[in-house]
């Protein structure tokens, strides 16, 4: 998507409690952490030491909506390839490989109070919840998104249907500067598509396409707490750093490391 570079990824299954971790294409092990979050800007890229993996955030949504805990993404290339933009490729290829119950419970989160991040007008708020639903409201005024909103228990069923078809984006006005400062140098209409003031450069797949593919988004950051979030998150005008920030203060909470429990389910 962002380098333009071929790229090919593999998902191997891993060990009960190994977690998610991405191989580099220079063999570095990462695992899929706040932690290791290097850089959000238009994708969350993680990186140890040498190693560096770009646009991890719509294979970890994937993973995280159908349930997969435990996986070694072996990366071929920059970053995560691109597909259609979506998680739809990712949920097709998870579905037909099939999963495996480890027999060994799973780490889940249970927020014991409300976590809360913002800068400026970009904010998001995570309280206790018997499992994750997500409320995401996005405001592109002069544009034709606009406002808009979603709210959605979330379940492989429903991220399926609902989440895992909607594409990335970018407004028309700034695709030349993303190209020029090295992003977007393999997207296009395979893969993306624009906004403009009264339209967009193709037909959607949702009317709301745009605040769904945020909600894929902010699922995708939010599986760097590295626990199965039992929590109501709203976001408010998100951003992958804004989710990445509030990924860190959940790992925090549930961890343990500012003198809170977490507990396995």
């Amino acid at each position: 998507m962002h380098t333009g570079a071929s790229s090919t990824l593999t998902l191997l299954p891993a060990d009960p409690d190994a977690g998610i971790i991405f191989v580099s294409e220079s063999g570095v092990e990462i695992p899929a952490l706040a932690d290791h979050v290097v850089a959000t800007n238009r994708a969350t890229t993680l990186g140890l030491g040498a190693g560096r993996v770009q646009s991890v955030e719509h294979l970890l949504s994937a993973l995280y909506a159908l349930g997969v805990d435990n996986v070694r993404a072996v990366v071929a290339g920059p970053e995560v390839p691109a597909c259609d933009g979506s998680a739809r490729e990712w949920v097709s290829l998870i579905r037909r490989a099939g999963r495996r119950g480890l027999g060994r419970p799973r780490p889940a989160g249970a927020l014991p109070g409300p976590v809360w991040t913002g800068e400026g007008e970009s904010w998001a708020m995570a309280w206790p919840a018997r499992r994750l639903l997500v409320a995401v409201g996005v405001n592109f005024p002069g544009t034709a998104v606009g406002r808009q909103g979603l709210w959605l228990a979330l379940t492989g069923r429903r991220y399926t249907e609902e989440l895992a078809p909607a594409r990335t984006f970018a407004f028309e006005w700034e695709l030349e500067s993303l190209r020029a400062s090295g992003m977007a140098r393999g997207g296009g209409a395979e893969n993306a598509f624009a906004v403009g003031q009264t339209g967009y450069s193709g037909p959607l797949r949702f009317p709301d396409e745009v605040v769904r593919h945020k909600a894929l988004d902010l699922i995708g950051d939010l599986a760097l707490c590295g626990r199965r979030v039992k929590a109501q998150v709203v976001a408010v005008r998100p951003s992958h750093g804004g989710n990445v920030a509030l990924a860190r203060a959940l790992r925090k909470a549930l961890v343990g490391e500012a003198g809170l429990g977490c507990r396995q389910s």
